[in-house]
């Protein structure tokens, strides 16, 4: 295409394909690990779930001595679920379904992976729970169809980049060609300039800063070969401009910020629906599978309706807290009864295991504050201690006090001052926090959590809400000594 090698626009081309050349392959196979570990991840959750199904069905029926429908079982459970086998084991006797395959002789191992055995045959046995006496459900699932979907979205895959390769090869060449224009026309210019043409005016058409700057010293040359003087006026003038622009600019880009952390935080919402959808699941089901006949339900029904309640302000509670506002929802309210209250609602979530504790001052705490903000705060907080012990084992201790924050500590926490406040604290036996990790702990999206266990999202709105209550929090920590979170509310002397 008539390009040196050593061209502007050669070099771009290049290094365009070497980045590709680099970065295809590791999104191709990245991409490709992924899509295989969610087929083959959906694939043994199905079978597992399926294979749990028709254990409860022989238990509960209680059918494994009636051969004729433990057969008819076995039979519906190879045809409804894409099966290979499916087979009931107590000691050396065996009794199959009638779909059982191959040679019955063969030894049949459990698969604990996807294809580990390499015969397309997921392998699983489910132990019947039958007292007195050891009975396992052996079944087979065939996994030729998702290793056909895996193939298939391969060679999907394979198109998609295919094209976004061809595409970003023409996309270079027209960049390249488009930002090297430019160029071009101001090496003709700087030569008419150097061949004593000082009167046209420099003029590039790019969009780039750098050409653009480039031009403007160019004709800034040219205008100092004519007359120092208007060169003079005229750097001023490019002085000032480029001031507004970047003031300009600089007020872009704080909106800017400000909008990503709002999106940040919206990204949240479905992370703190989990929470109060959770205990709205939990009641609901205690009250369906716990409550004998005749018991009253109201108990449960008023937890139901609180949650809901809010579910339906969450997103208003997002929304203030990343803008600091929301204080016309403030009231003064007593934190004690909010404290009680995700006491005894961590009490029925939180495994029996775990102990939980809380010590409230005999003095009123009232606060100016908004009361769900407050309960999702030391919803958060609590949730983040449960998460932070090992093998649900350990205990939780929630203490509020009233204290006085003098001039020295509010000297040392910028964001307090001198005056009464309540003091809230949760303390955790978990495994602790590394001092590398505290700088960063209350960042959007920071976890020290496995991936998937989290989205570093709560102590992120834990400190919004508190900052927007003029409050302050600290933490203390060491790894395997547990995690402490002090939470400084001021307090208000008008009623409630």
């Amino acid at each position: 295409m008539g390009t040196k090698l050593n061209s502007l626009t050669a070099r771009m081309i290049l290094i365009g394909l070497a980045i590709h050349a680099v970065l295809l392959p590791l999104l191709f196979y990245g991409l490709l690990y992924i899509v295989e570990q969610s087929h083959e991840e959906q694939f043994v959750n199905d079978v597992r779930k399926y294979s749990r199904v028709i254990a409860d069905l022989f238990e509960s029926d209680d059918i494994v001595d009636n051969k004729v429908r433990a057969v008819h079982l076995l039979d519906s459970a190879v045809l409804g679920s894409g099966g290979v086998y499916a087979e009931l084991i107590e000691g050396d006797a065996r009794l199959r379904s009638e779909l059982f395959p191959g040679d019955s002789a063969v030894e049949i191992k459990d698969d604990f992976s996807f294809g580990e055995h390499g015969d397309r045959v997921y392998s699983l046995s489910i132990p019947l729970n039958m007292p007195g006496r050891h009975v396992e459900l052996r079944m087979g699932f065939d996994e030729s169809p998702t290793i056909e979907q895996i193939e298939l979205a391969r060679q999907r895959l394979i198109i998609v980049l295919f094209t976004y390769l061809i595409v970003s090869i023409i996309a270079i060449v027209m960049l390249s060609a488009r930002m090297t224009r430019p160029l071009r026309a101001l090496q003709k210019a700087s030569r008419n300039i150097a061949d004593g043409n000082h009167e046209n005016h420099l003029q590039v058409d790019s969009r780039l800063a750098e050409i653009e700057e480039l031009a403007n010293d160019l004709e800034s040359m040219r205008s100092a070969l004519v007359n120092m003087n208007s060169s003079l006026l005229q750097e001023i003038a490019e002085k000032d401009e480029a001031n507004k622009r970047r003031e300009v600019l600089e007020n872009t880009l704080r909106q800017s910020q400000k909008l990503e952390t709002v999106g940040v935080l919206a990204g949240g919402i479905a992370h703190e629906f989990n929470n109060i959808l959770l205990s709205i699941f939990l009641y609901t089901e205690q009250a369906i599978h716990d409550l004998p006949p005749g018991d009253p339900i109201h108990k449960h029904l008023e937890r139901v309706l609180k949650s809901s309640k809010r579910a339906k302000s969450l997103v208003q509670q997002i929304l203030t807290f990343s803008h600091q506002a929301g204080t016309k929802d403030f009231r003064p309210i007593d934190i004690k009864p909010v404290i009680k209250e995700v006491f005894e609602l961590m009490r029925a979530l939180i495994p029996a295991t775990v102990e939980i504790h809380q010590e409230l001052t005999a003095d009123e705490c009232m606060i100016l504050a908004d009361r769900d903000q407050i309960h999702q705060l030391v919803i958060n907080l609590c949730g983040n201690a449960y998460e932070a012990l090992d093998d649900n084992d350990g205990s939780i201790t929630l203490t509020l006090d009233s204290v006085i924050v003098d001039t020295e500590f509010a000297r040392e926490h910028p964001q307090l001052r001198v005056g009464k406040y309540a003091k809230l604290s949760i303390h955790d036996t978990g495994h602790g926090i590394n001092s590398s990790d505290l700088d960063r702990i209350f960042e959007p999206f920071y976890t020290t959590r496995a991936v998937g266990k989290g989205t570093g999202l709560g102590l992120s709105v834990v400190h919004g809400i508190v900052m927007s209550h003029h409050g302050d929090i600290t933490i203390e920590s060491k790894p395997g000594k547990g995690t402490t979170f002090h939470v400084y509310l001021p307090k208000t002397e008008q009623g409630s």
